[in-house]
């Protein structure tokens, strides 16, 4: 058998001949999702503030009972803060205006009535034009039934904005992030969480971490810690027990008798000393935990999420909180990350929300 020997002339042919092809192979198998991925990289980057929002709406529409609605969801308080502050910066987009500007924003929220819907509709579209982005299509036919239809789904509607802000923070965080309380949790427990790169202290107890930013004002803080899991369902009395219990041990005050605890409701008093019923109100653990809990899918896994509110016992520090609540089966243990800060002279949303953004990164 006679074997042929390409020459350097055939050999470069070839070479180009594979430079051409290779691009297109490249393309072919992945087919749909390459030229998805091509078409979305082409897009520009989404505008906005965190957690600002568009409303585009005809102008005739924004009125009235509506109007009202509409301002009770997107401006109404944030769940759990010692004061006042909205969901969203709420930007208003009239339909008979130029609407170039507004395409980008990274969150947009599009509302109108339709004679011809048999019913209300939401649609939800992903990086329609920018990315990342979120536009939602709330529909009716009349004013009246997009004021009702939008009461009934406010937690859902909120839920759409607030977790696409919380995740696109997160793969921020999961960009640059603090290594040092990283690489503490991964001793600790083997696994990971990114908080932002500020965080500075680090206390080590057992099954517990607490780093934090260690400043006066807008002070960021992330804890961990685990416990057995004796087969129940997770409840907010659970957690508010395990909570009191672990805090007590591991975040004591400056002063003796002071210590991190859940804060509670204050009880009516006919005092003259609104201190002492303040602190008479703490001490009681019959007083309700100021809490808000539910259980919800994140990332495709079960977990109890709590806000709350924080207070130092027999102190006048306090604050809100955030929970991540999780059961590690394999190990017959609740795993429970959570985010706190103290910020007395700031706001605190967006403070609180970049550190529950830091919780969804925890690899369990």
């Amino acid at each position: 058998m006679h074997m042929r020997y390409a020459s350097p002339r055939m050999w470069m042919a070839l070479m180009l001949l594979l430079a051409a092809v290779l691009p297109m192979a490249c393309k072919g198998g992945a087919g749909e999702a390459s030229d998805e991925q091509d078409a979305a990289a082409r897009k520009p980057l989404s505008r906005g503030l965190p957690y600002e929002l568009v409303l585009v709406i005809p102008r005739g529409l924004y009125t009235g009972e509506l109007r009202d609605t509409l301002d009770a969801v997107l401006q109404g308080s944030t769940p759990v803060l010692p004061q006042h502050e909205p969901m969203f910066r709420l930007d208003v987009a009239y339909t008979d205006v130029n609407q170039t500007p507004w395409r980008t924003f990274r969150n947009r929220l599009l509302v109108a009535t339709d004679a011809r819907l048999r019913r209300p509709q939401l649609a939800v579209v992903l990086d329609p034009v920018a990315r990342p982005q979120i536009e939602v299509t709330v529909a009716a036919r009349t004013p009246h039934e997009l004021a009702e239809y939008l009461g009934r789904q406010r937690q859902r509607l909120t839920d759409l904005f607030v977790d696409h802000e919380l995740e696109c923070e997160a793969a921020n965080l999961r960009r640059k992030h603090d290594g040092r309380t990283r690489d503490s949790l991964l001793a600790l427990c083997h696994r990971e969480v990114c908080v932002p790169p500020a965080f500075r202290a680090a206390k080590v107890g057992r099954d517990f971490l607490w780093t934090g930013t260690n400043l006066n004002d807008r002070d960021q803080n992330f804890i961990y810690y685990s416990y057995p899991w004796d087969g129940r369902p997770l409840s907010p009395r659970q957690f508010v027990e395990k909570h009191d219990s672990v805090l007590r041990v591991n975040i004591p005050g400056a002063r003796p008798g002071q210590w991190m605890q859940t804060a509670r409701a204050r009880a009516a008093y006919s005092s003259t000393s609104a201190s002492d019923a303040a602190s008479a109100s703490a001490s009681s653990p019959s007083l309700p935990p100021l809490i808000l809990a539910r259980t919800r899918t994140i990332d495709k896994k079960v977990v109890q999420q709590v806000h709350g509110l924080w207070e130092l016992k027999n102190g006048a520090l306090g604050g809100p909180f955030v929970a991540l609540e999780r059961v590690d089966t394999a190990a017959a243990r609740v795993l429970v990350c959570e985010g706190f800060i103290y910020s007395p002279h700031s706001p605190k949303r967006d403070l609180l929300r970049q550190m529950e953004a830091a919780l969804r990164t925890f690899s369990p």
